[in-house]
């Protein structure tokens, strides 16, 4: 009867949403004149039109790049904005993006991009150098603290960029710069044209807001193949195709094919789910232990489950270690706790006490691989499998946390050296159901050994504020997309990173742990040597294995559901199911 509710109570949403998008389905997209150098896909010809409709457990931070720090708000941004290349996860390497042409120099650290010629924003207005000029701008302007600025330096300096003319842009790198082009394929650049005031008057950090998209959407224009046509809060945002988008099909069509990418806010997965398995939306990731009777429908509903094994995702937990203050001069932990949060006898105690299998086959059904460090078995170049493992073994926790000082009572609870009974709480976001059952064993799990653990599930949002802002909590769970390349966790590794979580933006290493992976990441970075890239960041695994600062917990593996109807579809071994999205069509 449960999941009769949902489907009904979920249908009836769909329903009303429908009459709502009859106007949509009437909109004309308006053909603007194309371009000499435009980009043609190699796919095979499609068919204008349709609307592709998907759901969101989450809703958008922020449509600025500049401030974005989440996944679900990137995931937007990467649908409106470009960059200067492209990344192809099929063949695995950059391609031309909104530059046509680029040049190393032989000192490989001179690069060199000329714009296509043509290109526009969405509100018609040329996009030039001067766009990029600006974009490097903002990140690198102190009064904007990002981690895009973090992440676009070596050893904390900026990259050079230069003006060559109106379509021609120059970086220099103060050193090797070993991902620079696959990050090249990552940096949306920003409208001059329409930020500029804000950059000059400081409040370049508060624009394109969640109010700006409710309010005034086509005010943010955009490079990429959608914008937003309506954006309402706890309900939907519907994109619209970009008319000047800079891909064109071979022919006389402009991509993307579908006019409309509809996303609904859904949190409850259930719902979700159900509306994905009984023919309402278009694609949906499945959750590993809803796999077998989701699979029940594909041929009822025509759409197909794809397998694609490990996830790149990591699922963590760590203590906060922040030994600062806030305003009012209250240590961000008490003091004690922080005491065993900064003892890694302890940390190594708490990983041997989780029952990974207990999670993979209880939470999971069987479908998720034990995790013991930052990189998965999916990510198959740079996963070091011979990191130190944790399996499940209570006694063996009782025994270092005994070396570390710790005893049990009369009742069987964990005490401290100063007798206080080892407790804490645990926050993870109320809206990642796998993410709470995790929690919910590892509270199990961790009672065997006589410590308390109290849950707090919280909605993303305030749970950010937290981990990111005030420091407010003793202990976290959450987790990373994962995948790509080393220095793609610059920000997360490094001691002055904004993501270090469990101590961020540090002045200095905190510990000589820390220092000897600062010093590996900036070696990675800094060279072309692949292979020792690969020994750095082995290493690196290696040390947050010992180290424990995050205690790596499971990886699913990954499902993802997707109607027949779609044409052009390019599974890729990792990364999203529909990278192309502006080249699928339906019949």
């Amino acid at each position: 009867m449960l999941w009769l509710l949902f489907f009904l109570l979920f249908f009836s949403l769909l329903a009303g949403g429908c009459n709502r998008q009859k106007n949509i389905q009437k909109a004309q997209r308006p053909a603007y004149p194309f371009f000499e150098e435009m980009e043609t896909s190699s796919m095979p010809k499609g068919k204008p039109g349709g609307i592709f409709i998907e759901t969101s457990a989450a809703e958008p931070s922020t449509f600025n790049w500049l401030v974005s720090e989440d996944a679900t708000s990137a995931s937007f941004l990467n649908l409106m904005f470009d960059s200067l290349l492209s990344y192809d996860p099929i063949e695995d390497h950059v391609i031309a993006g909104l530059a046509k042409q680029w040049e190393i120099a032989p000192d490989n650290k001179t690069f060199r991009f000329r714009l296509r010629k043509g290109l526009t924003w969405s509100d018609g207005v040329p996009l030039t150098a001067d766009d990029v000029l600006f974009s490097f701008a903002c990140i690198y302007d102190p009064r904007f603290p990002n981690r895009n600025a973090y992440d676009l330096s070596v050893n904390g300096k900026p990259f050079k960029v230069e003006k060559i003319d109106d379509q021609t842009i120059q970086i220099q790198t103060p050193e090797i710069f070993a991902p620079f082009l696959r990050y090249m394929s990552g940096f949306p650049l920003m409208p001059k044209h329409i930020l500029e005031p804000y950059f000059k008057d400081g409040s370049l950090q508060n624009q394109w807001n969640i109010s700006t998209a409710k309010k005034d959407p086509k005010s943010i224009v955009t490079s990429g193949p959608f914008l937003i046509l309506s954006y309402n809060p706890g309900e939907r945002i519907v994109l619209e195709a970009n008319p000047r988008y800079w891909k064109k099909a071979d022919g006389d069509i402009r991509l993307p094919y579908i006019d409309y990418l509809i996303v609904k806010f859904v949190k409850d997965a259930n719902a979700s789910l159900i509306a994905f398995a009984s023919g309402q939306t278009d694609i949906e990731g499945i959750s590993p232990d809803n796999v077998a009777w989701v699979q029940k429908g594909e041929k009822i509903y025509h759409y197909t489950i794809y397998d694609r094994g490990p996830s790149t995702a990591s699922s963590f937990l760590w203590f906060n270690q922040n030994p600062g203050k806030n305003k009012n001069n209250v240590p961000y932990v008490i003091p004690y706790k922080l005491k065993w949060f900064q003892n890694k006898l302890f940390r190594q105690a708490i990983s041997y006490a989780i029952d990974r299998e207990g999670i993979i086959n209880g939470v999971l059904f069987g479908r998720g691989t034990p995790l013991w460090g930052p990189e998965t078995p999916a990510n198959v170049k740079w996963y070091n499998p011979n990191v130190k493992k944790y399996p499940y073994n209570p006694s063996l926790a009782l025994q270092l946390l005994e070396q570390a000082g710790f005893r049990r009572d009369a009742t069987g609870r964990l005490v401290d050296q100063e007798n206080h009974p080892v407790s804490f709480t645990l926050l993870t976001n109320q809206e990642n159901p796998i993410r709470t059952a995790m929690a919910t064993v590892f509270k199990e799990n961790l009672k065997q050994i006589g410590i308390e653990v109290l849950l707090q599930f919280i909605d993303f949002g305030t749970l950010v504020t937290k981990i990111s802002d005030s420091y407010d909590y003793e202990a976290c769970l959450l987790g990373l997309t994962g995948g790509g390349d080393p220095a793609d966790g610059m920000s997360v590794f490094m001691s002055k990173g904004r993501l270090h979580q469990w101590y961020p933006n540090q002045p200095q290493p905190a510990t000589p742990w820390e220092a000897e992976i600062d010093r590996l990441m900036v070696e990675q970075l800094t060279t072309l040597d692949e292979a020792k890239r690969i020994q750095c960041w082995f290493k690196v695994q290696e040390i947050m294995s010992e180290e424990q600062p995050y205690i790596y917990l499971v990886t699913p593996n990954t499902y993802v559901g997707l109607k027949n109807r779609w044409r052009n579809v390019k599974i890729p071994r990792i990364g999203p199911l529909v990278w192309n999205i502006e080249e699928i069509w339906t019949p």
